[in-house]
């Protein structure tokens, strides 16, 4: 084949590979989302459940956590409580925006599991949980990497930090896709493979009641 008539050839296949790449990622990224939405409850399901019901609910699953965090083993628990701390953070965030309700209960959930704040790690800075979730929304891969430390826990341990991540996503009364992908980043994170993700989501969503 000449080069005359090899040239529109390889034009076609470039053009070809552009518009197929960003369909398939598309694709994969669509349904990595259904995967994680369909064990979560349907954000209309969210919706439509009264304020004050939520609010009832969260506080009782906050309050599960808290009790159960007492079967976190020693060896485990400052991994957990770091990546639980960064992973609602994260979930904070995951919406573009930075909720201060959000924040104070993040604060006041992680503070009841004990140890030193979270908010004052890191060159011995006096850190405001403001100024901890900013660093968090600025660099979701460093986040993520400091999740992924706890990857050696448990699954009860990693289902306590999704749970957690999971209190903080319908704190606002509502589900949206970017938050479930937030919780699909944090079961990345953490190792946790599709099987077991579908268990503890669905389980989570169980113990909210919706």
């Amino acid at each position: 084949m000449s080069a005359s008539h090899l040239l529109p050839v390889v034009i076609a296949s470039i053009i070809l590979f552009l518009i197929l790449v960003p369909c398939i990622a598309v694709l994969i990224v669509h349904k990595r989302y259904r995967r994680v939405a369909k064990s979560l409850p349907h954000p209309k399901t969210v919706e439509r459940a009264h304020p004050e019901k939520l609010e009832e609910r969260r506080n009782a699953l906050a309050s599960d956590l808290v009790g159960d965090w007492i079967a976190v083993p020693d060896q485990e628990k400052a991994a957990t409580r770091a990546a639980l701390w960064t992973a609602m953070l994260l979930e904070a965030a995951s919406d573009g925006s930075l909720d201060h309700r959000e924040l104070h209960f993040v604060a006041d959930l992680v503070g009841q599991m004990g140890g030193d704040d979270p908010a004052q790690d890191g060159d011995g800075a006096d850190e405001t949980i403001v100024e901890a979730a900013g660093r968090v929304h600025d660099d979701r891969k460093a986040a993520l990497a400091e999740i992924s430390k706890a990857r050696g826990v448990s699954k009860a341990s990693k289902e306590h930090i999704l749970a957690g991540a999971f209190l903080v996503s319908v704190s606002d009364h509502a589900l949206a896709e970017s938050e479930t992908d937030c919780l699909g980043d944090i079961a990345d994170a953490l190792a946790i493979n599709q099987r077991d993700r579908k268990i503890i989501f669905k389980r989570l969503a169980d113990r909210f009641g919706i």
